[in-house]
Order: C-alpha cells, then structure tokens, then sequence
C-alpha cells in the first residue's frame, strides 16, 4: 500500500523530501501544494491567501511531470530576500494582513535548495487577495463566491461575541459611572480556553511584584518609542503601583480604592480563567468648552496591552489566538487633542460610546500595528487625525 503523508507533514531535509517524492507519497491536496519556482508577486499573494482558511505549505523546488503522473526535484537558486518575500507579500498584498512562516532546505546542489511556506490557519480568513477571496479546490487555489465569503466572514464575527459580552459586562462595572470624561476599556480572551491558564499569578503570595514587572519590562521599546510624547499621556503604565485582588484574579493599579479619582485612574487586572484586561478613567479631558481625545495616547495604550498579552502568552506557554475588544464610552462631543489645547477643534465625534473587538493570532502580537488599528483605527480616522499615528497603527520597517 503506497505511503500517504499527513495533512500537517513537512519535509525536514532533501532526503526526505526525496523520499515522499520517489515513493508516489507526496501529492498535492487541499493542505499542500508544489511550486517548480517563486511566481509573481500577485500570484503568490493569491496562492498563500487560499490557505489561509485550514491552513497549509507550499513547497518550491519541486516539479510536476503530469504525463506521468508525479513529482520531481527541482531546486531553486538560492537569491537574497528569497527568504523574506513571501513573507513581505502576505503582509502587504493580502487584506487583512497573512502572517506566513518561511524556511529553507539546502539541497546536494550547490547554491540550491527548497523553499517552505507555511500557511496557518489564520483567525481572520478570509483574506483577500487582487481584489478577491481565495480557497482550496482538491488540488488548487479556487475563487470563492460571494456566498462563500458572507458565511465565512459571519462565523468569523460570531466567534467574538464571547469576548464582546464580556467587554460590555466591564462597561457595566465601570468604576465610575457618571464620571465626566471618557474611559477606556481594554479585554481579552484566548480563543482556546486553558483552565488556570494564569493561576501561577493568582495563587502568588504577593503578586504586586510580578504584575510590576510585566508592565514595566512587557511593553516594547518599540512601541514606547513610537508612542512619543502619546506614551507620557497621564496616568501613565509607570503608575501601575498599587497591587489589589478581585474576583477571579489580582490587578496593580494606579491608585488605592480609597482615593481613587477619575483623572488619574488606570487599572491592569490579570484573572487566572485567562481573562485580561486594561481600564484608564482618562481617555480624553476638558478644558474650558473643549472635550479633547487624546487619540495618540489611545493607540499607545492598545499597543502596549497587546505587548503585555505577548508576554503573559510566553509566561503561560500559550500559543494560540487572542480574542480583543476594546471600548471607550462617554464620547459625543470629543474632538482630537494636537497637542496645543489652543489651536482650533476638529471634527468632533458624534457617537456616545466606539466599540470593536478583533482575533489576534500569536505571531501577530509580535508585530501588532496592524491589530492595534483593527482595535482603534477606525475611531481615529473618524477625529481625522489617524495619520498622525500611523506608525502605531502598523509596523514600519
């Protein structure tokens, strides 16, 4: 009985590459796909999109003979960037952006080898791809319908309704209800429920310490150098000091309970079901008859908590998604700060309250621009003042 490799195989080496190849195992199915050489740009963009809804790779350097019915070795140049451009492609060609894995084999052939593609399964399929959405057929790519794609794009909605209920349960218990400025709400979820996925914080003597640590070191030099003058915006992570434990979890905060006022409150709470989530009773001020959104400070604070997640998924050896939702509340009337309270007010939001919530794979929140303008771009380009903050809201080389 001829060998029939696994949905999820993939070749270590040359030899074994070979091997599947000479035995009639290696064929290509709705999860693994032969390529003679890297095509065009477009193409692979296509290619690597129609993966993304099961996952798959694509093996370059491997040719088909169709008269007979096979596969055979054929090893590609080695060339600079060839590890890099398929990456770079599902990032900047497939909407939204592909997150892929790319490796090389070496082959007997001098300067030659094998290029692997790995396509996840990705939480935000469909993607699309030249201005279409793309899907498996038993062999290839195929264009998926327009029925195709609602179904798809529905589920994909349906499946953050837990975190959107859990997200309107903490605009509920909003530590200050009436306040008179904008709050903002941070909460998520992984996809895959672990039990006591966070119970080494909770059941710490004293927590206080490790939650200092994790905002302290958690956020990256990165995001708090293009965060600018936005990541001074108070009340600031450095003043996360005070640790406290609530239900379910523990959390440091910015204050003591006894004294806590609106202006200055920010609260980081960690619960050990998994549970993460970010309050600041700070989002925007008033001064005079202005309502002013500090909208920098907001993409810095999403950023920043989808850093602190990365760290907690490393803490926790969690590699799969999280699901994010973010609120602001109490907005009609705000209008984007400048940085100069005098100059004259933008346009001003007409909504009382923005909400969005969004799927961020694991290898995205090691670059998470993209996940943070999901999360909060769409209320910053409503202030008309989003460019100002693009480099948050991407990942600039």
């Amino acid at each position: 009985m001829d060998r029939v490799l696994p949905p999820t195989w993939r070749p270590s080496s040359e030899t074994e590459l070979e091997a599947a190849l000479n035995e009639g195992a290696f064929t290509e199915t709705p999860k693994r796909e032969a390529k003679q050489q890297l095509r065009s740009s477009k193409d692979q963009a296509k290619d690597m999109a129609s993966f993304a809804i099961d996952g798959g790779l694509i093996v370059v350097g491997v040719r088909e003979v169709k008269a007979e019915g096979r596969f055979e070795l054929a090893p590609v140049e080695w060339a600079d960037q060839i590890l890099e451009s398929p990456a770079r492609i599902a990032a900047s060609s497939c909407d939204p952006p592909l997150q892929v894995s790319v490796d090389w084999l070496d082959s007997e052939v001098p300067g030659h080898g094998y290029l692997l593609i790995e396509v996840p399964a990705s939480p935000l399929a469909p993607h699309m791809a030249g201005g279409a959405y793309y899907g498996r057929g038993d062999r290839e790519k195929r264009r998926l319908s327009d029925a195709e794609v609602e179904r798809l794009i529905r589920a994909r909605d349906a499946s953050l309704d837990v975190v959107r209920t859990a997200l309107r349960e903490q605009v509920d218990k909003d530590p200050f209800p009436g306040g008179e400025l904008a709050h903002l709400h941070l909460l998520a979820l992984p996809s895959r429920r672990i039990p006591g996925m966070f119970k080494a914080w909770t059941a710490a003597e004293n927590a206080q310490p490790l939650l200092f640590d994790l905002v302290r070191d958690g956020v990256s030099q990165r995001t708090r150098e293009l965060g600018g003058e936005a990541a001074r915006v108070s009340p600031v992570l450095g003043d996360l000091v005070s640790g406290f434990r609530t239900a379910g979890g523990v959390g440091i905060a910015s204050q003591s309970s006894a004294d806590a006022r609106e202006e200055g409150d920010l609260r980081f709470v960690v619960r050990e079901r998994g549970e993460v989530s970010l309050y600041c009773g700070r989002a925007a001020a008033r001064y005079a008859d202005r309502y002013l959104f500090f909208d920098g400070a907001l993409a810095f604070r999403v950023r920043a908590f989808l850093d602190l997640l990365a760290g907690l998924s490393e803490d926790a050896g969690y590699g799969g998604s999280w699901d994010v939702g973010v609120a602001v509340t109490n907005t009609h009337g705000v209008s984007s700060w400048s940085g100069d309270r005098r100059s004259a007010p933008g346009a001003e939001y007409d909504a009382e309250r923005y909400e969005q919530a969004t799927r961020v794979p694991q290898t995205e929140l090691e670059r998470p621009g993209g996940a943070t303008d999901r999360l909060v771009g769409e209320l910053l380009r409503s202030l008309g003042n989003a460019s100002a903050h693009s480099d948050l809201l991407t990942d600039p080389e």
